[in-house]
């Protein structure tokens, strides 16, 4: 019994301490879609359908929070590290495998996305960029750390099955409209949406 309500207390305790620590970061999440969802027309999309505005916003986004974290995946299509940004990637790979790419990420991590985040808070960092891709979005959504959305969709259908949530999605999540902008004369829109918890 005692264990028991020792262990319940314990859980409590550093689900309060990861809620600090959460709303003390800014976690936001970026990614441009087509106009139902996707993400992604394979593996290895460059997003090269996406608009040179959405680029652009993507650009002042992540370069004002001055860091961008992704999967392996991503960071690969992108083929570069982005500059004026720290970049880091989550993986299960080894740092051997990142010894063959041109390009290094500045961290790599092997861990959950919250103790991403919490690592990322102890080194001075207060404002994350998720950048994909659909598994990173779904991790860094379930565990409850997202503060902002920063959805581009472009007004465009593709074919393709890489959405921007897996089906894993474990709960509901209420959000609530920051701003709507139109980027460019064909239609592209930019939503701004925070979490409510």
């Amino acid at each position: 019994m005692f264990l028991g309500a020792f262990s319940f207390f314990m859980v409590k305790l550093i689900g309060i301490y990861f809620q600090k620590v959460g709303e003390a970061m800014r976690v936001r999440l970026l990614a441009v879609t087509d106009i139902h969802g996707v993400i992604a027309t394979m593996e290895s999309d460059d997003i090269s359908w996406g608009s040179r505005e959405d680029k652009a916003l993507f650009k002042e986004i992540t370069t004002s929070s001055g860091v961008v974290v992704m999967g392996r995946k991503t960071f690969e299509s992108i083929g570069k590290k982005l500059p004026n940004r720290f970049n880091v990637v989550l993986t299960k790979k080894t740092i051997e495998y990142f010894e063959n790419l041109d390009y290094k990420p500045d961290l790599i991590l092997s861990c959950s996305s919250r103790e991403a985040v919490e690592t990322l808070n102890k080194m001075g960092y207060n404002d994350i960029c998720v950048i994909g891709g659909q598994s990173v979005f779904t991790q860094f959504l379930n565990e409850g750390i997202v503060t902002d959305i920063h959805l581009t969709i472009e007004p465009v259908i593709l074919p393709g099955n890489f959405y921007l949530f897996s089906n894993e999605i474990t709960r509901k999540f209420d959000l609530i409209l920051q701003n709507i902008r139109k980027l460019n004369d064909v239609g592209t829109i930019n939503i701004h949406y925070i979490i409510k918890y």
